[in-house]
């Protein structure tokens, strides 16, 4: 798999990873599935845009509103798609340092509050 700009494999990874929890029709799943190829090919090709298209796609076949009674049918991702998804997650790597930094950052202002709540015991 060719490179892909920082900014794109961050926003892939993110979304490749929320897929994994979505809950969706399998009419949804099918359009998932889609563009699981779609960024694939895109990623194969190293073409920027065909990438920042195909994750665009997958963020719009993904979960939109509320759950409400038509949810009904509404099903976790198939096996075959959730293959796929890890398989685009590992080929794409870890996570971005920048997603590393802010959840550094949550544990850190953590720290510091539990800090300063306890020098004020």
């Amino acid at each position: 798999m060719v490179g892909m700009e920082p900014g794109v494999r961050e926003r892939a990874l993110q979304v490749l990873q929320d897929a994994l929890l979505w809950d969706l029709t399998v009419t949804q799943w099918t359009e998932v599935g889609y563009g699981l190829r779609r960024l694939r090919r895109a990623c194969d090709a190293g073409d920027d845009r065909r990438q920042r298209d195909a994750v665009a796609d997958l963020e719009v076949a993904g979960p939109h509103r509320v759950s409400g009674l038509e949810d009904a049918g509404r099903l976790p991702a198939p096996r075959e798609v959730r293959e796929r998804i890890n398989e685009l997650i590992h080929t794409l790597g870890p996570p971005v340092p920048s997603a590393q930094r802010a959840a550094g950052q949550s544990r850190e202002t953590g720290r510091s509050a539990e800090r300063d709540s306890d020098a004020g015991t």
